[in-house]
């Protein structure tokens, strides 16, 4: 897997510079202000190019300009948060004639963007998916990486790492194909978090020292990902590298400041200065800034790991943590949610069981506890129970406890009927994807349990969302 990841990531950062003028010129936009929009973006002017891409967009409306244009400035809006005006535009957008499979996949490019932003992450894959086919179809290659990088965040946050791994390495396909040029950065971080959550901070700490050191993979993600620079910060801090952690988080300041008035900016900016310093006060004023609810909880996280650091004010590291799950439940980052509910139970505190129908595909699959989910999922790719309660943070004897449950809930009676049962996005079950050896541990672990009617619900799959490695 390791030599796989290297693989990637080199792919990731091999885009050169002058392909962002290459690929706009060969886009057939240069005609009109679009360029010029496209061109300030990548140069981090935020305001300006917004300004000129909401020009562009009044050229469309006299037929002097793109369809493309009202997206573009669509997409630009929802990437700094100002998610009614994104809405507003895309849904003006609609109604221009003549629409294909090109401007319908550009389309649901600013929708899965959209969505994500607004917390749906279920939404945001479904757009995501349905986006993919479109552009395959109609053969816009350049909108993959960003669809990708949206399936990419959605599949980490809801911890099915085996499909994040898969649009991970296609990023790299992206990337080795010259697909990325309009978005590099961007692709490299949802990569980079992918092989974060899967193996750790030192695996990527050479694609995260790029992120970083290389201005224009910087300037373009830190103007497009509010959530970007404090998860740089927290990662470069992870694998000590200070000066680098000061680096970004002077960058995103730098960015706040040419950006006056746009409050996503300043939030990511407070966000990374707040990690950097482990400054609490800066860190709950960005919590309360961010207007992505993802990068909220995640402001909230981590001003509570401050304040238990600096073993100053539980009651608030917890009323913190506590409001972390509320916007990582409501978003639907289980792996988020797990970690939070593993921190406050660390600190004496029982967050209650969310009972809740999970669902996959739009099919539910009983009311199983975000634990008994994350074990489900774990279990039906072939992890042992030792190897589960690693992941989560409880013993063995727990998961064959939760097991138990689930398979009475699901009126299962094997760990294989369980793999059998749970698909991945693409219609395939769990028991198919793993490998002779996984299939052959899960036959030898069956576990006894009563077996009750099983609902139709019962028998549809689920996303799968799995508790992982610490918020790093």
């Amino acid at each position: 897997m390791m030599a796989s990841q290297c693989r990637v990531q080199t792919e990731l950062l091999g885009t050169p510079s002058d392909e962002f003028t290459q690929l706009i010129v060969a886009g057939g936009i240069r005609d009109c202000g679009l360029a010029l929009s496209v061109s300030a973006w990548l140069a981090g002017e935020v305001r300006q190019g917004i300004d000129l891409a909401a020009d562009a967009a009044q050229d469309v409306r006299h037929g002097h300009c793109s369809p493309l244009a009202s997206l573009w400035h669509a997409l630009l809006l929802v990437r700094v948060r100002d998610l009614r005006g994104g809405a507003r535009v895309l849904a003006d957008a609609q109604g221009h004639p003549g629409a294909d499979d090109e401007l319908t996949a550009a389309r649901l490019v600013c929708r899965a963007e959209l969505a994500l932003g607004s917390g749906d992450t279920g939404e945001a894959v479904a757009q995501a998916t349905v986006g993919v086919r479109l552009a395959e179809r109609a053969g816009v290659h350049a909108l993959l990486p960003n669809l990708h990088a949206v399936l990419a965040l959605g599949a980490v946050r809801q911890s099915d790492l085996g499909t994040a791994l898969g649009y991970a390495r296609l990023l790299g396909d992206d990337a080795l194909i010259r697909r990325t040029a309009y978005a590099p950065g961007q692709s490299a971080w949802a990569a980079a978090q992918v092989f974060e959550a899967a193996t750790g901070p030192t695996s990527v700490a050479h694609l995260v020292e790029r992120l970083i050191v290389d201005d224009r993979l910087n300037r373009e993600l830190l103007v497009a990902q509010p959530a970007a620079a404090a998860w740089l910060v927290r990662v470069a801090r992870a694998v000590g590298e200070e000066k680098l952690a000061m680096r970004c988080a002077e960058r995103a300041d730098l960015i706040a400041r040419s950006s006056w008035g746009f409050r996503a900016v300043h939030a990511a900016a407070l966000h990374a200065g707040g990690l950097l310093e482990r400054n609490p006060d800066k860190l709950r004023a960005a919590a309360a800034l961010h207007l992505d609810r993802w990068a909220s909880a995640s402001a909230s996280e981590d001003q509570a790991e401050v304040l238990s650091e600096q073993r100053a004010g539980r009651d608030t590291a917890v009323a913190q943590l506590r409001q972390a799950a509320i916007l990582y439940g409501e978003t639907g980052a289980v792996r988020d949610l797990a970690r939070v509910t593993s921190r406050l139970r660390d600190l004496g505190v029982r967050s209650g069981r969310a009972m809740r129908p999970m669902r996959r595909n739009g099919h539910r699959v009983g009311s199983l506890t975000d634990t008994e989910f994350s074990v489900a999922n774990l279990v039906s790719q072939g992890l042992t129970n030792d190897q589960v309660g690693q992941r989560l943070y409880i013993s063995g004897h727990t998961v064959a406890f939760h097991l138990k449950k689930i398979f009475r809930k699901l009126e299962m009676s094997s760990r294989v009927e369980l793999a059998g049962s749970w698909s991945d996005p693409d219609g395939r079950s769990a028991g198919r994807r793993l490998s002779g050896g996984a299939r052959a541990a899960l036959r030898i672990r069956p576990l006894r349990v009563a077996v009750v009617a099983r609902s139709d619900a019962a028998r549809a799959t689920t996303v799968g969302r799995t508790r992982l490695p610490p918020h790093a």
